[in-house]
């Protein structure tokens, strides 16, 4: 709260000062373009054009969290969302095929060991372990949103009915950055059922 009334007091008494003093930092930028008018015509005096750029800039400083917000949000929708797709798409393929499928972590944006359950680099669908087949489909995060399979597992196995082996599971995604509140998660239940909610855990 503290650092949104600064951001909104600074342009004003940047406004105030320049109408006192009759000055504006924006008279270096325009200063060639003062006189270059005819003196018959009519523009926009110095008071005017501050008070557009103090309007301009406390505008700027008030949408940029909402628009932080808005992005964050767009990020950890699209990851969420990819991983149910996946997960139904793994599902499918071992209705089609007859075979056991899994979705297992990568950990290729990472120079060092992920703890068990961490999918912060993303996930891949490959054959049930034993057919050393290349993966059928692959979904790259660069480490920028916390992504985590709980009960901690790094590899969801569906047998060959396309069922999800391990129920009551949750993945959580939400930012790396502390001060956001924003947080989705996908919940399967033990009859394999899925569901998102706007929330940590999955009550």
């Amino acid at each position: 709260m503290m650092a949104d009334m600064q951001l909104f007091i600074f342009p004003l008494v940047w406004l105030w000062m320049s109408l006192k003093h009759g000055s504006c930092p924006a008279q270096i930028i325009f200063a060639k373009h003062a006189f270059a008018s005819s003196s018959n015509s009519q523009g926009y005096s110095l008071p005017e054009l501050c008070m557009v750029l103090a309007i301009f800039g406390i505008a700027t400083s008030l949408a940029a969290p909402t628009v932080s917000q808005w992005l964050w949000r767009a990020k950890i929708e699209n990851a969420i969302r990819s991983w149910s797709a996946d997960l139904q798409s793994a599902r499918l393929q071992a209705l089609r095929t007859g075979q056991a499928m899994q979705l297992q972590r990568t950990t290729q944006c990472s120079s060092t060991n992920l703890p068990n359950g961490d999918w912060r680099c993303g996930w891949e669908m490959v054959s049930a372990p034993g057919y050393q087949q290349p993966a059928l489909l692959t979904n790259a995060l660069n480490g920028e949103l916390i992504v985590t399979l709980s009960p901690s597992q790094n590899a969801l196995m569906i047998n060959a009915n396309g069922e999800p082996v391990a129920g009551g599971l949750r993945l959580m995604v939400k930012p790396r950055v502390n001060n956001s509140a924003i947080v989705i998660s996908a919940c399967i239940n033990t009859a394999g059922r899925l569901r998102l909610v706007n929330s940590a855990t999955c009550s």
